[in-house]
């Protein structure tokens, strides 16, 4: 199990980019299913990280049915409790995906005459490449940096969040920077051969044997 657990990490540690934040001209949340995510993102505004906050989502894959109300106005809600001024707030609430994320948020910007140089992208830890890598292909012009819920990866696995699904989850980002960058989606990316070789090991061994981690 120790040598499966090493693939693992291998994994988390390649997607968690774990960078040192600077302040910015906005925060954006990507809307997802974890609303620990929605706490980071308050934690950053009271931080003085950023004095706005957006927060994009609509309905997507993973959080169809699972919420009240869009994932914008579900992590808005979050960050208002957390006390976030709500004149802080712009909310995104169509998107369905990463790259929708960008792109309707991008308009809605242009909409309100906002201009951004530099902007902190929040997700989910093992979505912290995905998150910049897209952004660098559809924001070319805006410096961006990226950070997540700070938390290692056993204990980001909850009931709501399982180890097995995680797993599962990290191998398919994995195989998103390897095939999207070519399609225009992601910024190229260097996928170290450990990497390479801990996601091929992980999809030969089969998830169900996560279940105890």
């Amino acid at each position: 199990m120790t040598r499966y657990y090493d693939h693992v990490i291998a994994l988390w540690q390649y997607l968690k980019l774990g960078q040192p934040l600077q302040k910015t001209d906005a925060l954006l949340l990507l809307g997802s299913s974890d609303l620990r995510v929605g706490e980071r993102a308050a934690e950053l505004y009271h931080q003085g990280i950023a004095p706005l906050l957006l927060i994009s989502g609509g309905q997507g894959r993973m959080t169809e049915g699972l919420f009240e109300f869009s994932e914008a106005e579900t992590f808005a809600k979050i960050a208002l409790d957390a006390g976030v001024p709500r004149e802080a707030i712009i909310l995104e609430s169509h998107s369905t995906n990463t790259g929708e994320n960008f792109r309707f948020t991008q308009q809605l910007l242009s909409e309100k005459n906002i201009s951004l140089s530099s902007v902190t992208l929040i997700q989910k830890p093992y979505m912290e490449r995905r998150a910049l890598a897209t952004c660098q292909a559809l924001w070319p012009d805006i410096q961006a940096q990226v950070t997540s819920p700070q938390c290692d990866f056993l204990d980001y696995c909850s009931a709501l969040h399982p180890s097995s699904e995680v797993i599962n989850l990290m191998v398919g980002e994995i195989e998103r920077l390897k095939h999207y960058p070519s399609q225009g989606f992601f910024a190229e990316q260097v996928l170290p051969q450990h990497v390479a070789d801990a996601n091929l090991a992980l999809q030969t061994i089969g998830y169900d044997e996560y279940v105890t981690l």
